[in-house]
């Protein structure tokens, strides 16, 4: 696999040799150094990233916290339950508010958050000839609002945008196994859509035909 790009160097080698700060606090799913990630994966583990960012300003365990998304969307799902992992290995105890109301005061932090944006895209593809595509180039960034407090005082001990990248590129022999629509933000589509995939099928058709006809003018005589 060519070299990530210069601004994402750090994160790929956390992530290719599996010690990010999401992977040490016990994100499930961690993978092989060797192991294709699927952009599912990836997104989780920038999420663990950030979980980890938000959570240093916290006291070491034990204690309370609540995750509290702060408005409704699909994605908060995905990130509470990598909040929910590595907070809960670190050694506190979780509540969820609209799991379990009745324990709304009696915890030590609040732990709000929404998920801004999940960007995902192929900005670049590599061809052999300027047919046979050999590698995909991908770029993924997650950004979350979080926003910590204390419950008893209300003292607000973080409240940031937070937001990871990370880029690479994929063989193209890899890139059906990692685009996936499981959700819209894990699936995107190439550079090479409209008029660059019709000049290709225009080159394929082309080059076909020319090796038939020098087939049948080879046997033809």
């Amino acid at each position: 696999m060519p070299p990530a790009k210069t601004g994402y160097l750090l994160i790929l080698v956390l992530l290719v040799t599996g010690v990010s700060t999401a992977s040490a606090a016990g994100l499930p799913g961690v993978a092989a150094a060797d192991t294709v990630r699927t952009n599912l994966w990836l997104i989780e583990a920038l999420m663990g990233e950030i979980v980890n960012t938000a959570a240093a300003v916290m006291p070491p365990a034990p204690g309370a916290v609540r995750l509290e998304a702060t408005r409704d969307d699909p994605r908060n799902d995905i990130f509470q339950a990598v909040a929910a992992e590595i907070l809960g290995a670190a050694g506190y105890d979780l509540y969820v508010a609209e799991e379990d109301p009745a324990r709304q005061g009696a915890v030590d932090y609040v732990f709000g958050f929404s998920v801004q944006d999940i960007a995902l895209s192929y900005p670049d593809v590599g061809r052999t000839l300027g047919i046979w595509r050999r590698w995909v180039e991908r770029e993924l960034s997650v950004a979350v609002l979080v926003e910590v407090s204390e419950e008893a005082s209300g003292r607000l001990l973080f409240n940031e945008r937070l937001e990871r990248r990370y880029g690479d590129r994929l063989d193209s022999g890899d890139f059906d196994d990692v685009d996936a629509d499981v959700y819209e933000f894990t699936t995107a589509e190439t550079t090479e859509t409209g008029w660059k995939s019709r000049i290709e099928e225009i080159v394929v058709l082309g080059t076909l035909a020319g090796l038939v006809a020098i087939y049948f003018a080879n046997t033809g005589n």
